[in-house]
């Protein structure tokens, strides 16, 4: 589906061959690596090269059968397009014999295996996500009558004993972390040949998708802060038991109906191996886990920064390229200033932002701490924002990096809400 998907876009002149042909190469690159892969569709809009209501429109057509979405008009290729598809521009999918699961096909797609039926006293009930360490099913336990998201490792990763060793270590020491705005770990196990561990099931959104519903993919300053301040409590309670996340970006924060934060795997990323530096979290990581993959706090204080600049500009900072290229700049380039994309941006905040993604960990904010004491007193300021709203969009599609998903679901009778 994601050549299909890539030969469709040049077909409707929604991007141009050269674009596609690019992106179907770091596609390529991406698989190779053996880490997270994005799906053609979030390349291309990343990249800047295709609008994503055009992406939806292409998806729907793809995965649920609706008609062919209508051609670009000529002159507006790429995602600068001044074009976007109405409501009403999109069709009723048409009478269907049984319901598409689309992130079921999607992980299908890229070769995961998706079981079925029980794993040892866990009942699975839908596939919610995929990502490098495996699918992600909301599941009963059995034994305690509760809803969980069961994350199995795939089989081609149980043959390496050191990663299942690292696994279980891993998945362990996150067990022992119990704070209101970290994600619980509840077991792990084996059954028959796979590994899994259960973790708190939430019902929420991630940030990525939370910021998808405003204009130009962006948090007003003091929601962002609000949040930020959550995630950087939930990086101290880490940080006091000697534990570091190492991966932190938009998919790794739920975002619950009041917006509490909830960070997902700290704990689950202590290997001291630059493993998790392919694919979407090139945009994140701190220059140093590129470099020799010496880390602490000051790391993920960096991988935050990374991800309050996505949220505040709506897009990530020192883009382009593939992975090395991206680790690249962000090793040589100069710290990108929030306020060169965003004007409305409070300096007070820009400056924050700009210390957190500091190339040299002396020059960041020390501590959690020391990071909300920062953020605290630019809430003292009492800048003034309105509570911000939604933009109108038309119906959602998929269309994320299989590790965007995580343990995400849309729940019954909100049109946006997911579960974890």
């Amino acid at each position: 589906m994601e050549v299909k998907f890539a030969q469709l876009s040049v077909q409707l002149r929604y991007c141009s061959p050269d674009q596609v042909r690019g992106c179907l190469e770091l596609y390529r690159r991406y698989q190779s690596s053996g880490g997270e892969v994005p799906s053609i569709p979030r390349i291309l809009v990343q990249k800047g090269f295709l609008l994503r209501a055009r992406a939806e429109l292409l998806l729907r057509h793809l995965i649920k059968g609706d008609p062919m979405p209508p051609e670009a008009p000529i002159g507006q290729t790429g995602a600068q397009a001044p074009v976007q598809p109405q409501a009403s521009a999109l069709p009723s999918p048409p009478p269907q014999s049984a319901p598409v699961d689309e992130k079921e096909e999607m992980i299908k797609g890229l070769g995961a295996t998706v079981f079925r039926g029980e794993i040892k006293g866990y009942k699975i009930l839908e596939v919610v996500g995929e990502g490098s360490m495996g699918v992600v099913y909301r599941a009963h336990q059995i034994s305690m009558d509760r809803i969980v998201a069961l994350k199995v490792l795939p089989p081609g990763k149980t043959k390496d004993q050191s990663f299942v060793e690292s696994f279980l270590t891993e998945a362990r020491n996150a067990g022992r972390l119990n704070h209101p705005n970290l994600i619980r770990v509840h077991e792990v196990g084996r059954w028959n040949d796979l590994y899994y561990y259960s973790m708190e099931y939430v019902e929420g959104v991630t940030l990525l998708d939370l910021m998808d519903e405003f204009e130009g993919g962006r948090l007003d300053a003091k929601r962002a802060i609000n949040i930020f301040m959550q995630v950087a409590a939930a990086l101290d309670h880490g940080f006091r038991m000697n534990i570091i996340h190492r991966e932190i970006r938009p998919n790794s924060v739920m975002i619950t109906e009041g917006d509490q934060a909830k960070l997902d795997g700290l704990g689950m990323t202590r290997d001291e191996t630059t493993r998790f530096l392919e694919g979407e979290n090139a945009y994140y990581v701190a220059p140093e886990q590129a470099k020799n993959g010496n880390v602490d706090t000051r790391s993920d204080i960096y991988c935050l920064g990374c991800t309050l600049y996505h949220a505040l500009t709506g897009e990530p900072p020192f883009q382009g390229g593939g992975p090395k290229e991206i680790l690249g700049r962000r090793l040589l380039a100069d710290v990108p200033n929030p306020l060169d994309v965003n004007e409305e941006i409070p300096k007070d905040l820009a400056a924050v932002c700009i210390k957190m993604m500091s190339r040299d960990p002396g020059a960041r904010f020390q501590t959690p701490t020391e990071l909300n004491d920062a953020f605290k007193k630019i809430l003292a300021a009492s800048f003034q924002t309105g509570a911000q709203k939604p933009t109108t969009k038309g119906p959602k599609v998929l269309l994320a990096t299989r590790p965007r998903v995580h343990a995400s679901r849309r729940g019954a009778g909100a049109n946006r809400r997911r579960r974890r």
